[in-house]
């Protein structure tokens, strides 16, 4: 893979589903349980990936479920992302996915994808703009059908985008919100998703902490704007997503460029 180990400057596209980050790895040794589809390519020959406290295991190229704690990390200290929310994609093209990626060879041509794009939209100075479907042909080479949720569930999954500090809404809320009792809410909830309502909650609002990664206001103010009683809160939520607090997302994301999807608005 020669060609692709060169340093560029880090940069982030961020959507209402899809994430694609370029940039510094942060501390490996520190857990991480995104609430994201990810998949992990090394830019610099090759990345160590620990699964749930398992062992080592040296790749190229790697693709986790969402909320498995995985330790990731690489010689150069840097890493390309692409993450898919996981509501957000049929089942069955999502296992094949993940299948794809982490069984038998290693995709030599989906590698080369993902590094020819990550210097792309890096020399690009506005890679904003892009819808799902584009994002994920121009990373993955595929279409990834969308996943058919139940209009009810997809009213709450976009407040809690939409409509921050929404994020900190209660299940009873959102149950009376759509017609339904609470614990019929949280059971179509995690029918639909494939997680708890609770959970899928914590990570929309970790999630929403990316728009503010480059930016340079207080991490206080940021924690309440995004709905967390308190910074002790946010800290922990960042580190329980990221393996990493705020101020350490902070430092490695100065000079960062963000390009924003359709339909995105930062927080």
């Amino acid at each position: 893979m020669a060609g692709f180990d060169e340093t560029l400057p880090s940069r982030m596209l961020i959507g209402r589903d899809r994430l694609f980050y370029s940039g510094l790895l942060g501390n490996a040794m520190k857990t991480r349980r995104l609430g994201a589809v990810a998949v992990y390519v090394a830019t610099g020959g090759h990345l160590e990936v620990s699964v749930d406290g398992g062992p080592w295991q040296e790749r190229r190229i790697v693709a986790l479920p969402a909320y498995v704690p995985h330790r990731l990390r690489t010689p150069d200290g840097r890493i390309a992302t692409v993450c898919l929310e996981p509501e957000t994609v049929d089942r069955e093209d999502l296992g094949a996915l993940l299948s794809h990626v982490n069984d038998g060879p290693e995709d030599e041509r989906l590698i080369r994808r993902i590094l020819t794009a990550r210097r792309e939209v890096t020399l690009i100075r506005d890679a904003g703009g892009f819808s799902t479907g584009e994002f994920d042909r121009y990373f993955l080479r595929r279409t990834l059908r969308p996943r058919e949720v139940d209009a009810r569930i997809r009213h709450i999954l976009d407040r809690l985008l939409d409509e921050l500090p929404e994020a900190t809404i209660s299940a009873g809320e959102c149950a009376g919100d759509v017609g339904l009792s609470t614990s019929r809410f949280l059971h179509l909830f995690k029918e639909n998703t494939d997680v708890a309502f609770r959970t899928q909650r914590m990570w929309k609002r970790a999630r929403r902490f990316m728009d503010h990664a480059n930016r340079d206001e207080s991490l206080t103010d940021v924690a309440l704007d995004l709905g967390y009683p308190d910074s002790s809160h946010f800290s922990h939520s960042i580190r329980a997503s990221f393996g990493l607090k705020p101020r350490s997302i902070r430092a490695g994301s100065r000079g960062m460029q963000v390009c924003i999807g359709e339909n995105y608005v930062l927080s």
